[in-house]
């Protein structure tokens, strides 16, 4: 992509994620009916909830971490640290050390995996406003891919904290982006370079490492230590209040330009595909301008210690290769010190090697290739197939479609391209069938989605030189794709509080207690207080704001119909009493009716006395004394 080109801005800090967590388990959540699995038997939904959230503080420790997440990732200590007009990193420009600012939903589109997750947002800020900045409204969510699962090597890593992942967005021109340039030189020259017809906008891409758990860098599975904090975050809930448990990445990052054919949501320059010798390197990206080779090793070195020690491979030499494998140009190396852990913060692990008068078209027909002393370690995938969606969402019998856009070497294929879409477990783990595809005229094949039953399924290119048994992040692209259920038999149901409530609200009132910080989904009185929000929020056509709801967009269609016939229908007052209110009067009846029954006593007795005992009950002696 242009993040590979100049002008481009550098950023680094540190990203919270703070995801529900309950929900990434089968025995919580059915992920094809989107609903969440409540005990049974008990007297009353109610009682059902409050069990499952019970249930979800108990199961800390073992994987999950959070049942108080709000899904909120924001990035926090986080600034541009240096940029590049073509004459190296530099720091000396007024909008250096700049402020940048984040805030979206963390969902993953198949939650039992690791491999769907996305950033729903509706803006981005560089700078701040009125002064040197640049303001990025949404044109499309931020998607995670090329998770690389062999980065962390320190040995003090927890849960995820052993991966790093590449996030990926664009934003469009035409949607508001702004750049208050001011005297500032770089964002002179980006601005300048937007005017360019073929440029669509901006790319920001980052890459997230180094994750901790707890607010602790020393847990590792398993351990004492990560046993102990799961138990005290359990004591924390269990002893009330809200308690949400974020986990911590550093990130580095890149901005530069969108142009067109340039993928939205993942990288889609020269693949430099990890290969299986040792040491372990993951894959990387690499874009040929017109007097420069730039690779992108933002996801690819592994850190060797606490201290984030790059590992040491070496000079690493840059070669042409062609189809044999032979060597056909030498065309640089890179040594430690351009990506060791102080390269890599300053310039989000890109690395520059000069290229001869030339030579970029010499390279347009060989595949670039990454070698140690001990041998290759990366080498380009000629051709890669792109979801032009990623991460697909359709209701249930409605058909739709999916586009393919097939690059060669980084750039758009041409006609009759051949290649297999596999249609994989939501897993990614096994091929359920493999459909044959060949590209059109602008290198896109598209794929027919029938949507004839709910689920998930990943779709998985792989072209005649691939071997395809399973989903592998560092070596696939992917699409996956959710179908949400029709539900007619919810949208059918009485539009009464009880029904809206179990078949709607409970799912989500059970798996998101943070919830009850902002709106109490099992009080109908301030459902029905917020009917226009609420029916704004959960519009179809908000589908992709910060502020949808709900956040794990995993309403189906009958139970917004069964949640909008009831927020229209006139107010049943005895059904719809708050669950805690009805306890209340229902406590308040049995006493009163306690009470009546002693007066009763009283009176009967009263009646029965003598004048004399009638007389010392009223001064407070025993009777008959």
């Amino acid at each position: 992509m242009s993040v590979l080109e100049i002008p481009r801005i550098y950023f680094k800090g540190n990203v919270s994620w703070d995801p529900v967590t309950t929900n990434n388990y089968s025995v919580n959540y059915d992920e094809t009916d989107c609903t969440t699995i409540l005990p049974q038997n008990l007297p009353t939904i109610q009682d059902e909830v409050q069990a499952f959230r019970d249930k979800a503080v108990a199961q800390i420790g073992g994987g999950s971490w959070n049942p108080h997440g709000t899904y909120r990732s924001s990035f926090y200590d986080t600034a541009v640290c240096g940029f590049d007009r073509g004459h190296g990193t530099q720091t000396d420009d007024p909008f250096a050390t700049s402020a940048v600012n984040f805030t979206g939903m963390l969902v993953d589109l198949e939650p039992f995996g690791s491999v769907s997750s996305q950033l729903y947002f509706d803006s981005m800020l560089f700078g701040v406003e009125g002064g040197y900045s640049i303001q990025l409204p949404r044109t499309s969510r931020i998607i995670a891919r090329q998770i690389n699962f062999g980065r962390n090597k320190s040995g003090h890593v927890a849960v995820a904290g052993v991966a790093s992942v590449i996030w990926t967005t664009c934003f469009a021109k035409a949607d508001g982006l702004r750049i208050n340039a001011l005297d500032s030189g770089i964002l002179a020259d980006l601005k300048k370079a937007l005017e360019a017809d073929d440029v669509l906008g901006l790319t920001v891409r980052f890459n997230a490492y180094r994750t901790v758990y707890y607010d602790n860098a020393t847990l590792t599975n398993g351990s004492p230590a990560m046993a102990q904090e799961a138990q005290q975050l359990s004591d924390k809930i269990t002893g009330g209040g809200f308690q949400p448990n974020p986990a911590r990445s550093l990130i580095v990052g890149v901005v530069g330009l969108w142009r067109k054919n340039e993928p939205v949501h993942e990288p889609g320059d020269r693949a430099l595909i990890q290969l299986g010798s040792a040491p372990a390197v993951g894959t990387a990206s690499a874009r040929c301008n017109t007097d420069s080779l730039v690779i992108d090793l933002s996801n690819s070195v592994p850190e060797v210690d606490v201290a984030l020690t790059k590992q040491n491979l070496g000079s690493l030499s840059v070669v042409a290769v062609d189809e044999s494998g032979m060597v056909q140009e030498e065309l640089g190396s890179i040594p430690y010190t351009s990506y060791d852990r102080t390269a890599y913060e300053a310039s989000a692990g890109l690395v520059t090697l000069p290229l001869a008068p030339g030579m970029a078209k010499k390279l347009a027909r060989l595949n670039l290739q990454v070698n140690t002393v001990q041998g290759p370690i990366l080498r380009e995938q000629a051709f890669r197939a792109i979801a032009l969606t990623p991460n697909f969402y359709v209701d249930q019998e409605t058909p739709t479609s999916a586009s393919f856009q097939v690059y060669e070497h980084g750039v758009p294929a041409g006609n009759g391209v051949a290649f297999q879409l596999n249609q994989m477990s939501s897993d990614g783990s096994k091929v359920e069938k493999s459909i044959p595809m060949t590209t059109d005229a602008t290198g896109i094949a598209k794929l027919s989605l029938p949507a004839a039953a709910p689920g998930i399924t990943a779709y998985v290119p792989s072209f005649p030189s691939q071997t395809m048994t399973s989903l592998n992040t560092q070596l696939d692209t992917y699409m996956y794709v959710r179908v949400l259920p029709a539900d007619p038999q919810i949208a059918a149901l009485p539009p009464t509080w009880p029904n809206v409530y179990k078949y709607v609200l409970s799912n989500w009132n059970a798996m998101a207690p943070c919830m009850d910080n902002w709106l109490r989904l099992d009080d109908p009185e301030q459902i029905r207080a917020y009917t226009a929000v609420l029916k704004r929020l959960t519009d179809p056509a908000a589908f992709e704001h910060f502020r949808f709801m709900p956040i794990t967009r995993d309403m189906s269609a009958g139970m917004r119909s069964l949640l909008y016939a009831w927020l229209d229908s006139p107010k049943d007052h005895d059904a719809e009493l708050p669950s805690r209110v009805r306890l209340l009067k229902k406590g308040l009846r049995a006493q009163t009716a306690h009470v009546v029954q002693q007066q009763e006593e009283v009176t009967l007795s009263l009646a029965t006395m003598t004048q004399a005992e009638l007389s010392r009950s009223l001064r407070g002696g025993p009777k008959g004394k």
